[in-house]
């Protein structure tokens, strides 16, 4: 499947290392997005906004730690880009920053830690239904819930994963989420790639593996796919949530 004319591949990097669109060969500017109406979806999926987040990791005496996080948000009704947050984590975490501990308050957090970053994203999450898409999502499940204080709302949502709905839409592609991104017409840029970059790649392979499962049947409602990818977050207590009057429009 060639990649679609209207959502063609990233040449050049903009703002916060953002991919820059581009068609017929020529730079889109900053905060215009071609996107193609999803129509063969149902009516709660057009109203949920999917945060695609991607936590970019860097190796240290010790093991992997995380360096930035990227989340990048798109309409269900169309796909179109809603807003963007790229965050460098600066502090000195150790290998064991995924073992259990008590969650940092925000107060607590320095300058440039993990938990900052990611209340960053938290602000941007309204009352609107939101789902969290990653690739596999393991790692950013884990941040997320050992941050669950800074960032509640975030760390509340439930994850779908992209690359079990590539799977699911490009049955028989053998590889990982490179081949399956080749399968859906998505041609990525060379890796490693940066977080921002990395969240502009799952969100790509996301709506052309929601596109084309709906164009072959395979699906056709919010419900399926969230049998087929969804992963309800560990529980975060409740003195961390926002109200009650907020909760439920948020998480149910």
């Amino acid at each position: 499947m060639a990649e679609s004319p209207r959502f063609a591949p990233t040449t050049g990097r903009g703002p916060a290392g953002w991919p820059q669109q581009r068609r017929n060969g020529r730079a889109l500017p900053h905060g215009v997005d071609i996107v193609v109406p999803v129509r063969m979806m149902d009516a709660e999926f057009g109203s949920t906004t999917f945060v695609v987040v991607d936590v970019e990791m860097r190796r240290q005496p010790g093991g992997l730690v995380p360096a930035a996080v990227a989340a990048l948000a798109l309409s269900g009704a169309d796909f179109q880009p809603l807003w963007r947050v790229h965050q460098e984590i600066r502090e000195e975490l150790h290998s064991s920053w995924k073992k259990p501990r008590p969650p940092r308050l925000p107060h607590e957090l320095p300058e440039g830690s993990a938990g900052l970053a990611l209340r960053e994203i938290e602000r941007h999450v309204t009352a609107q239904p939101h789902r969290i898409v990653a690739a596999l999502g393991f790692i950013e499940a884990s941040l997320l819930h050992t941050e669950r204080a800074a960032c509640p709302r975030l760390a509340s949502l439930t994850r779908w994963d992209a690359v079990e709905l590539a799977r699911t839409a490009c049955p028989g592609v053998e590889g990982g989420f490179e081949e399956l991104a080749g399968c859906l017409g998505v041609r990525l840029p060379p890796g490693p790639r940066p977080a921002t970059q990395e969240a502009w790649a799952v969100a790509q392979v996301f709506r052309h593996a929601v596109e084309r499962g709906a164009a072959t049947g395979r699906w056709s409602t919010f419900a399926q796919l969230e049998e087929i990818a969804g992963t309800a977050a560990k529980p975060v207590e409740e003195k961390y949530l926002p109200p009650s009057t907020v909760q439920g429009s948020l998480f149910d």
